[in-house]
C-alpha cells in the first residue's frame, strides 16, 4: 500500500471508518442503492474511507485533504482556497461529478470515494485552522510523554489512547447521534462545517481553558485529552452525518 505523506492525513484509519460506519447507518434507501452500484456489491462506506490517503502518485490531490483558515479569523473564507483547490472546494465538485449524468462510471467511482474522505477530513479542526504551523504539523510536543506533533495528536492518538476498538468509537458516536442531533448536523454547507471546525481549532492551539497558545515542547496529557475528546467524538459524528446527508441529496 502507498500512503500519502503524514500531513495529509486527517483522523486515521480509525476516525475514518467509524465515520463512515455511522454515515452508512443514515443512507436513505436511493443513496444505498446508488452507493452499491458504484462500489460493488458487499462493499461498504467503510471500506473505501481511506482510499484518498493511500492515493501517492495522484500528487495534485494533497492539497484537497485541507483548507490552512488564520485561526484570527472568524469564519472560513473562500479566498483560503489555493488555487489548485482544497477541501472544500473539492467536496463541491466531487458532489457536482456524482449529480452529472455525463460522467463516466469510473469518474463517479472517484468521486465517490474522494467526497467521502473530505466531508471527514473537514472535521478535523487542525485541517482548516492554522497558524502558519502547517495545521500544527509544525508544533513539536510531547504526548503522554511521546514525541509527537499537535497534528498527529488530533488525527490519531487522542483516539488511540482513548480506545483503539471501532466498535467502542461506533457505540460512542451513535449514542451523540440522536434524531434530534441528525436533524440539526444535516443542515449547512461545507463553508459552514469549516467555520464549526475552524472555532475547534481556536481552542485546540491552546492551554485547555486558557489563552495562551501552545509551544514547541509542550506536555500534554489527560487534562488536554478530557477537552480534546469530547469534539473529536462530536466531530466525527457531525461527519458520518453529513457524508450521509450529502449522498442522500446527491442521489434523490
Amino acid at each position: 500500500m502507498i500512503l500519502l505523506p503524514a500531513a495529509a492525513w486527517s483522523w486515521g484509519p480509525l476516525g475514518h471508518r467509524v465515520a463512515s460506519k455511522i454515515a452508512e447507518v443514515h443512507l436513505s434507501p436511493a443513496a444505498r442503492s446508488a452507493v452499491r452500484d458504484l462500489l460493488g456489491p458487499g462493499v461498504m462506506l467503510a471500506d473505501v474511507a481511506n482510499w484518498a490517503d493511500e492515493q501517492a502518485d495522484f500528487r495534485e490531490s494533497l492539497p484537497w485533504h485541507y483548507v490552512n483558515v488564520p485561526i484570527a479569523e472568524s469564519r472560513y473564507n473562500p479566498k483560503f482556497c489555493q488555487p489548485g483547490g482544497c477541501v472544500v472546494g473539492k467536496i463541491e465538485d466531487f458532489t457536482n461529478v456524482l449529480r452529472d449524468p455525463k460522467q463516466p462510471r469510473p469518474a463517479k467511482q472517484q468521486a465517490l470515494k474522494f467526497l467521502i474522505h473530505f466531508i471527514e477530513d473537514l472535521h478535523q479542526p487542525l485541517h482548516v485552522g492554522d497558524t502558519g504551523s502547517r495545521g500544527g504539523n509544525l508544533i513539536q510536543v510531547r504526548f503522554f510523554g511521546e514525541d509527537s506533533n499537535l497534528h498527529k495528536v488530533w488525527d490519531s492518538q487522542i483516539m488511540e489512547h482513548h480506545s483503539r476498538n471501532e466498535q467502542v468509537w461506533l457505540w460512542e458516536l451513535t449514542g451523540l447521534a440522536t434524531p434530534r442531533m441528525v436533524a440539526e448536523w444535516s443542515k449547512g454547507t461545507p463553508e459552514d462545517w469549516a467555520t464549526e471546525s475552524l472555532a475547534d481549532a481556536k481552542l485546540a492551539y491552546r492551554t485547555p481553558g486558557g489563552k495562551a497558545l501552545l509551544k514547541p515542547g509542550a506536555r500534554l496529557g489527560k487534562d488536554y485529552c478530557n477537552f480534546a475528546l469530547p469534539v473529536i467524538q462530536e466531530q466525527l459524528a457531525k461527519a458520518g452525518v453529513r457524508v450521509a446527508a450529502e449522498l442522500n441529496a446527491v442521489f434523490k
